[in-house]
């Protein structure tokens, strides 16, 4: 039985629980053997099961037991663009980090934040790697940078003034400003060292039709990894990788009539 936690509502904890056997038993689940494998009584274990078929996330089969329905999938449906956000560029990233020899990551953005929803690690034994599901203020690195390029002014100031002090123990708000000025100008844009001064980032955005910012490609290196010329070469292959992955997301353009 999992653990009691200050703060909760047992009753909610008790309806994920129901929920997630749900999800698992594959439309083999009853209320009379939930009840028993959870340990909740059957009265509380019926309702909850009525509560999630009333909101159209599970339905009944005969027989008594129940599966998940399709009513899920609104829910579910910024997820599933993600993933097919995932599939699309996975193999330009790869080969984007094969060809750098740095890690690249894939992130988007989630209110204020930047979140990483994929990553392809560096071929090299010893490099940055970038975690799945990790969360960075937009006020922060290249990607943030290239996601506030999309955005107006008056938005950008609301995102930075709203950004927590962490966002500034490496760099100024300057510094920010004048990566998002980078980003516009060229299309994509460096930053070296605003999260942690021993990771440097070179980033560009993903774009839908219309110029929407899906999404954010990013590689991840040592400062001593973008010295010389590699920088330039790092712009020059993000840039055609992006380019590529662009059009894969926006589709075949139709031709004029």
């Amino acid at each position: 039985m999992p653990k009691k936690t200050a703060h909760t509502v047992p009753v909610l904890c008790k309806a994920i629980r129901v929920f997630e056997a749900v999800a698992q038993c594959s439309g083999e689940a009853t209320s009379k053997s939930l009840a028993a494998s959870l340990r909740i009584s059957p009265s509380t274990c019926y309702r909850i099961l009525q509560s999630f078929v009333a909101l159209g996330w599970l339905r009944s089969r005969t027989g008594g037991a129940f599966e998940l329905s399709f009513g899920l999938v609104p829910l579910l449906r910024p997820l599933l663009r993600h993933e097919v956000l995932i599939e699309t560029v996975r193999e330009p990233m790869a080969r984007l980090a094969t060809m750098t020899g740095l890690t690249a990551k894939l992130t988007v953005r989630q209110g204020d934040d930047a979140v990483t929803i994929s990553s392809v690690p560096s071929p090299r034994p010893h490099a940055i790697a970038s975690r799945v599901g990790g969360v960075v203020s937009l006020a922060i690195g290249s990607s943030g940078a290239a996601f506030l390029g999309a955005l107006s002014d008056e938005e950008i100031e609301r995102i930075l003034d709203a950004a927590p002090a962490d966002a500034w123990k490496f760099q100024k708000r300057e510094v920010v400003l004048r990566r998002v000025r980078e980003m516009r100008k060229l299309g994509c844009c460096f930053d070296s060292g605003s999260y942690q001064p021993h990771i440097h980032t070179l980033s560009a955005p993903l774009c839908a039709r219309g110029e929407e910012v899906v999404g954010v490609i990013t590689l991840l290196g040592f400062p001593q990894d973008f010295e010389g010329t590699a920088k330039a070469e790092f712009v020059r292959e993000l840039k055609y990788t992006v380019g590529g992955c662009n059009q894969l997301i926006q589709g075949p353009v139709a031709s004029a009539a």
